[in-house]
């Protein structure tokens, strides 16, 4: 299976692929507690942020029949503009509702503990369950990494999902910080220096 850049065509199954690869992560369940409204509103959301955030060119990377995606920023991207936020917060507050204060506590101690310095960053990488364990991970993750290595940029990303991480070391990624978030979910953040 070819990775190819992500285009705005790809999006209606793309967040289908995220949402079933992330539904049993903590952080998800943490924000869509809800067993059957998770995967749906999930979609949704990834769909829209993914449509004014990280569709651009050779940003971010989709397995060529969709089974799979990596959201990536590029260095000096990291963040929703004005503009997008003003679109983004009232669909956001209507899909999260009652848990938007809880979301709201697990995105800040995301945003607080960010890298500083100029780097990629990896938001969302998932692979629909019926593909797992076939080798595509690395697949989505080697083009931005291999231009981060090039361009001697380091890497980042958050996980809060423990099963992830051996992967995200193997991947060259190391534990550069953890936080317990109150009442929720533990988030490890991860830094890949370039080789």
């Amino acid at each position: 299976m070819s990775v190819r850049g992500l285009v705005r065509d790809d999006l209606p199954v793309v967040a289908g692929t995220l949402a079933r690869a992330l539904a049993d992560d903590p952080g998800w369940i943490h924000v869509f507690p809800d067993d059957t409204t998770r995967v749906p509103k999930m979609e949704r959301m990834l769909r829209a942020v993914t449509r004014l955030v990280y569709v651009k060119p050779g940003a971010s990377w989709v397995i060529e029949d969709g089974a799979g995606a990596a959201l990536w920023e590029r260095p000096g991207e990291h963040g929703v503009g004005a503009i997008a936020s003003l679109r983004l917060i009232p669909r956001l507050t209507w899909l999260i509702g009652r848990r938007t204060r809880a979301a709201l506590k697990l995105f800040a101690a995301m945003e607080r503990r960010h890298l500083k310095e100029p780097h990629h960053y990896l938001a969302v990488l998932g692979v629909d369950p019926s593909h797992q364990g076939r080798g595509l991970g690395p697949k989505l993750l080697a083009p931005v990494l291999a231009r981060a290595d090039d361009a001697r940029q380091p890497c980042w990303l958050e996980s809060t999902n423990p099963r992830n991480h051996a992967f995200y070391l193997r991947s060259g990624f190391e534990v550069a910080d953890q936080h317990a978030v109150e009442d929720g979910p533990t988030i490890t953040f991860f830094l890949r220096r370039p080789r």
